[in-house]
């Protein structure tokens, strides 16, 4: 790989720990392998249908000729997100099992969930926050604006990156965060497809030896968004929110692709472990 060509290429500073992780990344993303798997931009678009393609691309356009009326509905859409969030968050009960009983988790420690529990997860936070700082990956795209704007006022603190734009950058500055004490909050499957988890939150609680806690979450009753590429359950007020933390995994450092693919194999089922534990849990009570 070429330096100059390289995504970790523009990573300033003295000697620290960004430019030891921006250097493991280029390591490791040398390392990686072109996935089997379908990639999030090829998702976006094979995966999506043509309504959702062309509401994207009618956004971008507003965001990049019309940016006060891009912004404005990014706020107004942000005030009722934040709104319907608070006011589920007052009603409903919590369940939490697991090796950490939320919102207690271990600093310095990378939460991976999958995109669609993410009304759950937000439910969950928005009634009782973790006392660390939470990192929170938000793609770049217009209706990234909205989620980055009401995330910031739910307590999280976010970070610009997607797939596409910027994303090995934004995992440079989450992993720094998570050296620092920080806990990360990243959904391996974002962008598409979904559950199935990719290599980057291996790649990212190695090269910052940091462990990865698999989170379930889900609520009952819901309303599903079967249109949705994630089918994301929006929880209802008065719902029970189920949030089931797995075991710790840790990951040695990556030296061969074999490894790297076990990795991302390893967190798949621990995932799929707790995306089921946590539907037990909202069934049974």
């Amino acid at each position: 790989m070429d330096a100059t060509d390289s995504p970790f290429s523009s990573i300033r500073g003295d000697s620290g720990a960004p430019r030891r992780l921006a250097a493991e990344f280029a390591r490791v993303a040398a390392l990686h392998p072109q996935s089997a798997t379908i990639s999030s931009p090829r998702f976006h678009k094979a995966g999506r249908n043509r309504l959702t393609r062309t509401i994207d691309a009618v956004l971008m356009f507003i965001r990049k000729y019309l940016p006060p009326l891009h912004w404005l509905g990014v706020r107004s859409l942000a005030v009722c997100l934040y709104l319907y969030i608070r006011a589920v968050a007052a009603t409903a009960s919590t369940i939490a099992a697991g090796a950490y009983r939320w919102p207690e988790v271990a600093p310095g420690s990378v939460l991976a969930f999958w995109h669609g529990s993410a009304p759950s997860l937000l439910v969950a936070f928005a009634a009782d926050k973790p006392e660390v700082p939470v990192k929170l990956m938000v793609s770049r795209d217009p209706r990234g604006d909205c989620v980055a704007v009401f995330c910031r006022w739910l307590g999280f603190e976010p970070v610009r990156g997607d797939a596409e734009h910027g994303g090995w950058s934004a995992l440079i500055e989450i992993a720094s965060a998570v050296n620092q004490g920080a806990v990360a909050l990243i959904a391996p499957d974002g962008g598409g497809p979904p559950c199935v988890a990719r290599a980057g939150v291996a790649i990212l609680a190695s090269a910052a030896h940091a462990a990865i806690i698999p989170l379930g979450a889900t609520c009952r009753p819901s309303v599903l968004e079967r249109r949705k590429w994630d089918e994301q359950r929006n929880p209802v007020p008065y719902a029970r929110v189920a949030v089931f933390c797995g075991e710790p995994i840790h990951f040695p450092r990556f030296e061969d692709a074999a490894a790297i693919e076990a990795s991302r194999a390893e967190l798949q089922k621990a995932l799929e472990r707790a995306s089921q534990q946590a539907w037990d849990l909202v069934r049974n009570r």
